[in-house]
């Protein structure tokens, strides 16, 4: 797939800006590092070592090859289908090929930078070089974020009702918290939505969808709800590849134990404090795993597992990237 740079595009940021905005994004991605540092720290000095190694030797490699077949499967095919519907629900189709290609140069970039703002940043990057108008990629990316943050969260009041009783208070009110964070961001964004439209009188808000290159037509709520089936069906592969590798590591941990816990983990591990939720998604699985009786040692490991299997399954889209960055730069020059 080819992608071309959008003729006659204004730069985002003027040339005295670029350096201010570069320093910023490093010094963001500097925190975050550190803060994934020290929390990686903290659980590393309560850790049994030669409980840790010897679980290494344990590994097989079939379960995990699996696990990276399906995180491969969930962030290229079915995040590129999820695309897909959003730019056609949006009047900008576009073809699979072409989202799929998107949606796992963003997941890499989640992986490896500034969590899921960085990878919708790419996102929105890469489309504009597809000519999607700004205001409809803007709206596709939100709408599909939207759909896959309900689904994380639904699937998380599913399970925190037994995981609760299982942790300590104080853990259990950070859940809670954190869960009703993101409720209440959901609510407020559709109250902000219904407000808007109900509000601005129509021919106001025609103008406003013009100005910003937005899409008149209301999004099919057919299509919505199949990207949300999907976006379910999505958190559900996390579960089972959570599963799957503790199966790697001949873990005492059942299917239902992991659909309790790894979408409250997940759900955690996307408060945007740390590098690919690294640090957090480790320490919320210790935490949540004691409540079933599992060990520090073999609570991490897991979760360790799962974030290099995302890692490198989300390869081919860096590799991506650097193809289509310099195809971008020979098309400018």
């Amino acid at each position: 797939m080819s992608i071309t740079p959008v003729q006659g595009e204004v730069a985002p940021f003027s040339p005295r800006a670029a350096p201010t905005a570069n320093v910023k994004r490093l010094a963001v991605v500097a925190i975050k590092a550190i803060v994934s540092i020290g929390l990686i720290a903290v659980l590393a000095t309560r850790l049994d070592y030669a409980r840790v190694l010897s679980y290494w030797r344990l590994l097989n490699g079939v379960w995990i090859l699996g696990a990276l077949g399906i995180l491969f499967l969930e962030m290229c095919l079915l995040a590129g289908v999820r695309l897909k519907l959003m730019l056609v629900s949006v009047d900008a189709r576009r073809p699979l090929t072409t989202t799929a290609h998107i949606a796992l140069c963003g997941f890499f970039f989640e992986q490896v930078t500034i969590g899921f703002v960085g990878g919708d940043a790419i996102r929105l990057w890469l489309l504009r070089r597809t000519h999607v108008p700004f205001g409809r990629a803007i709206q596709a990316l939100l709408l599909d974020r939207a759909c896959g943050f309900a689904s994380l969260v639904l699937l998380s009041l599913i399970g925190v009702q037994a995981l609760l009783p299982l942790v300590e208070e104080s853990v259990r009110e950070v859940i809670t918290v954190t869960l009703g964070a993101f409720v209440a961001a959901g609510l407020l964004g559709i109250a902000v939505i219904v407000v808007l439209t109900k509000v601005l009188r129509p021919t106001k808000l025609s103008a406003y969808w013009q100005r910003f290159g937005l899409s008149e037509h209301p999004v099919s709520m057919a299509t919505l709800a199949i990207v949300f089936i999907l976006a379910v069906a999505t958190q559900l592969l996390n579960v089972l590849v959570f599963w799957m590798l503790g199966q790697s590591l001949v873990l005492p941990t059942a299917l239902q134990q992991w659909f309790i816990v790894a979408p409250t983990v997940l759900l955690v591990s996307m408060l945007p404090i740390s590098i690919g939720g690294w640090g957090v998604r480790e320490g919320a699985m210790v935490v949540a795993l004691h409540g079933f009786g599992i060990s520090a040692e073999d609570a991490l490991l897991p979760s360790v597992l799962f974030g290099l299997c995302a890692v490198t399954a989300t390869l081919p889209g860096g590799i991506l990237w650097v193809i289509n960055r310099d195809a971008v730069a020979e098309n400018s020059g």
